[in-house]
């Protein structure tokens, strides 16, 4: 039987936009806007005015000109592109005074009417977060207005299209500004929950951290206690200085830190001398000698590591020495460890009872229970677990915690 318990993570905040989600918004609505204005405009003069095509190859030409200005936008050349394809549609605009193509018929007052008051506003949505844009709506809509008039006066419906192009032109403005204040206010959303979220977090971190700290100071006095209660008989007092040294450097980082995350990320080298040299084991072997548990040791873990990381790990392997003793029926077993550049690793052996997985509703065996409680101390660091067991074939325990 395996079975594999990851620890539990913090769920993940869905991505949120950038500082200029509302720029990106303003982007994409003017580029489709424009586009499809520019292209109507464009089909509408071909197609009713094929007879003479020839005299509004510039217009179309222009037209062209600011389909490709409306497909180029993007964020970062956003400005530049508006007044090249503003200027393109002036240009286009006056190809209307050409010769030979005078608007005189209902499809070009009708595509001028779209070109003026439809395509070229669009193109200041991608600008509406800018604070001077009534002021350069209200500069570059005289000349549009100036050249639609020109070109329209001969039909006696130049100020039908004038008041077409201030419908149209507000329209497209109030369309920009709307645009914007509502991403910028779901940004503010956005980064309000991000910080309760952070908040929530934090909160719930600070509170494992004490849960964990009082933890590992009860682990700590019970092996001390335990050991004055057997008088130090049958321990080396090489093991009696380590577990000593090891419990006054975990006592000094809960007096100086409150609890052991304050040192979550500091290197070992900037601990302090006495939790950077003690032996982290020392109070495991202490242990086993006293309860009279053989265990054999292989392998070593080295190199740097978090204080919380090497800490779960050495729990955890204590935790399944224990498990072993209490519900294997053996007392021996073999710890192997060993790490690479990103995890520490211990592997827990034993050739005792084992354990079958429980099937609900059965409820799970002590064993099983006592895995459970491993589990629960990787948790806060990050860590997991396999199991492999079975009945009459013993029980071998993989532990992995990030460094």
């Amino acid at each position: 039987m395996a079975t594999h318990l990851p620890a539990s993570e913090a769920p993940s905040v869905p991505g949120a936009p950038g500082s200029g989600e509302h720029l990106r918004l303003g982007i994409i609505c003017a580029r489709r806007f424009g586009v499809v204005a520019t292209v109507c405009a464009a089909v509408n003069l071909a197609v009713p005015e094929h007879a003479r095509i020839a005299a509004f190859v510039p217009t179309l030409v222009g037209m062209l000109l600011m389909t490709i200005g409306f497909l180029a936008l993007t964020p970062r050349n956003g400005r530049l592109v508006v007044t090249l394809t503003y200027c393109a549609a002036l240009a286009t605009l006056g190809t209307f005074l050409l010769p030979g193509a005078a608007v005189n018929d209902n499809p070009t007052l009708a595509t001028i009417t779209a070109l003026a008051s439809m395509a070229v506003p669009s193109l200041f949505v991608a600008v509406a977060e800018l604070r001077a844009l009534g002021l350069i709506v209200a500069v570059t809509v005289l000349p549009v207005s100036v050249l639609a008039w020109a070109g329209t006066v001969q039909t006696g419906r130049a100020p039908f299209v004038v008041l077409a192009i201030v419908g149209g032109w507000t329209a497209m403005l109030g369309a920009g500004l709307w645009l914007a204040r509502s991403a910028r206010q779901a940004e503010i959303g956005q980064a309000r929950l991000r910080e309760s979220y952070a908040a929530e977090r934090r909160s719930t971190e600070a509170e494992a951290e004490l849960r964990y700290g009082a933890r590992m100071m009860h682990d700590t006095v019970l092996a001390t206690l335990t050991l004055i209660a057997h008088s130090g008989q049958g321990v080396p007092p090489e093991t009696l200085r380590a577990q000593a040294a090891n419990d006054s450097a975990l006592l000094e980082q809960l007096r100086t830190e409150g609890t052991l995350g304050g040192q979550r990320d500091r290197p070992t080298d900037a601990l302090p001398h006495s939790a950077a040299t003690a032996d982290p084991w020392a109070t495991v072997r202490a242990w086993c000698q006293v309860h009279g548990m053989d265990a054999t040791w292989h392998g070593e873990e080295t190199g740097s590591a978090r204080p919380v990381s090497r800490a779960a790990l050495v729990g955890a392997v204590a935790d399944c020495l224990e498990a072993v003793r209490r519900h294997g029926g053996v007392r021996a077993a073999d710890v192997t460890l060993s790490g690479d550049d990103t995890r520490l690793r211990a592997v827990v052996t034993d050739s005792g009872d084992g354990f079958a997985a429980a099937v609900p509703p059965a409820r799970p065996s002590a064993a099983e229970s006592a895995i459970d409680a491993v589990h629960r101390r990787l948790a806060a660091a990050g860590g997991s677990l396999r199991v492999f067991s079975s009945p009459g074939r013993g029980t071998t325990v993989l532990i992995e915690v990030p460094r």
